[in-house]
Parts: C-alpha cells; structure tokens; sequence
C-alpha cells in the first residue's frame, strides 16, 4: 500500500539494546498523521510531521528482530499508506559472536544510483595536475590542492584529503556509529590522499592520475584486511556501507568492470566534484 515510505533506517539494521534508533520517511500529499507500531504491540511516541516529512526515535529495551509498521492517516484517521521495516536488536555479546564484516559476498546489480567515477579530464580541468606521473606515492605540487588538504579524525580513523572530501567522509563514519556500532568498530583505512598514477594489473603503465592523488578517494578495510581486486565480491561490511557512500554521492569502485573492480574504494563523483566546484568549496 502505497503513501508513505521508510527511509531510515535501513533494513535489517542492526541495533544494540538501549541505542537510539532514528525512523525518518515521506508521506503522500492529505496525510495529516503518522503512527509507528512494533509487532510486539509497542507503538512508538508521538511522530513528527512537517512538509511531508517524519520522524521519531526510539530506543528498544529487548532483544530479536523487531518488525516497524507505519501508517499514514488522514484528517479522519482513515489509513491511507503502509510500509515497514525490520531491527534486529540485540546485545554486545551477541555482536561480537556472529558479526563477519570481512566474508566476502557478491556485489549486487543496481549500485552507484545517481553517481559516475570522477573522470580525468574532470579533474584535471577543476584542479590540474596534482604531482609527478608515477607509480608510487609522491608529494602534491599543485597549489590548489595543497590549500585544500586537511588532517581530520573522521571517527574510527585519521585521513589527509580536501576539505569538502573529508568533511562527507566524517558525516558517513558518524552515520554509521550511531546505526552500526559493531561495524563502525572494525573499519579502517588504506589511505586518501596518495598522488600516484591509476594502477593496473597487467599491461603498460596508465597514463592517468588515481582519484586519490586530488584526496578525494578512500581504501577501506576490514578487520585489518583489504578487499581483493577484480573477484567480483565485496567484503560485507563495505556492501553496508555503500549505501551510506552513495547518499553523500560518491562512486563505489565495486562498479569498475572487470579486473578492475575495487570493492574497497570509494571516490568523490563526478558530478559531486563538479557541485564542489559550482559551490565555490574548491577555492
């Protein structure tokens, strides 16, 4: 039944005993009302509802998977939508027994909604060349850059990158802490800013600077462990975050074709570089 929809949390989230967890969704045009119930018969505190928009927190106080139904009501109560959702709350002990962030499982058709890779004539016409061509790391020569780059802790890490770059990555680490804590404990980085050129795994040398020269890429890894290239699979805890990537429109490599796939990086779009530049956050 259509008119309303659940657009936080995602589905199936994880959560422990006592988090807050923020529901948040659209409704159609004549709702007046928004009701939240559990299948265990809990109806959640009163929804706020303002230009077709709602929300309500709350915080489940026991264990198991908890199914969320909404319902938008008119001005005479009558039910005019349905949706729901799935939480699965559970404790500390129970996380650390059956959470496997690092198994590897296939990438799924339909992601990168809305978002293409940075291309290089992108990136080379709004900050120009960032340093010498070559394989290996080296220092950023181009001014423009190096006014940009900042060091930040972003939540379970530091990085080095520009500013606009860094600034989604501590919104998407924030997001993830609130609504998976287990994983938010156990992603870390291979780095951001590293100037070099793109790396292939056979054949010439690329002519082409990586993403990660301009900072405005990211390695992600596991439980210490990096995802490996070109297998078609990604590590589950990279698949869950990629939605959050996604909504801060940013490109997952999981979408390079073929032995180029690279399920643990993520890189500044192009048309989220190009929205920097039209906004003036690239200086």
């Amino acid at each position: 039944m259509g008119g309303i929809e659940i657009t936080q949390p995602l589905p199936d989230r994880k959560v422990l005993v006592g988090q807050t967890v923020d529901f948040e969704g659209t409704v159609a045009l004549g709702t007046r009302d928004v009701q939240l119930d559990t299948n265990g018969g809990v109806r959640l505190p009163t929804v706020t509802l303002k230009n077709k928009k709602w929300f309500v927190s709350h915080r489940f106080q026991k264990t198991g998977t908890q199914r969320v139904i909404a319902r938008a009501l008119d001005g005479d109560g009558k039910e005019i939508g349905q949706t729901e959702v799935t939480v699965k709350v559970t404790d500390v002990e129970a996380v650390a027994a059956s959470d496997d962030f690092d198994a590897l499982v296939m990438i799924p058709a339909g992601i990168n909604k809305g978002v293409t890779a940075a291309q290089q004539r992108t990136m080379l016409d709004i900050f120009g060349r960032p340093c010498s061509l070559k394989a290996d790391c080296t220092a950023v020569t181009n001014e423009k850059v190096k006014r940009l780059l900042v060091t930040k802790n972003v939540g379970p890490f530091t990085v080095n990158g520009i500013r606009p770059a860094v600034d989604a990555l501590a919104r998407i680490f924030k997001r993830l802490k609130d609504e998976r804590p287990e994983l938010h404990a156990v992603v870390g980085t291979a780095g951001v800013l590293c100037c070099r050129r793109v790396r292939r795994e056979s054949g010439p040398p690329s002519p082409n600077f990586s993403n990660h020269s301009w900072g405005t890429a990211i390695d992600l890894k596991i439980k210490g462990a990096l995802d490996p290239r070109g297998d078609g699979k990604t590590q589950k805890g990279i698949l869950l975050l990629a939605p959050l990537f996604n909504e801060e429109r940013f490109f997952w490599g999981a979408g390079f074709r073929g032995r180029s796939e690279d399920a643990m990086h993520f890189e500044a779009s192009d048309e989220l570089v190009r929205e920097w530049s039209k906004d003036g956050l690239l200086g």
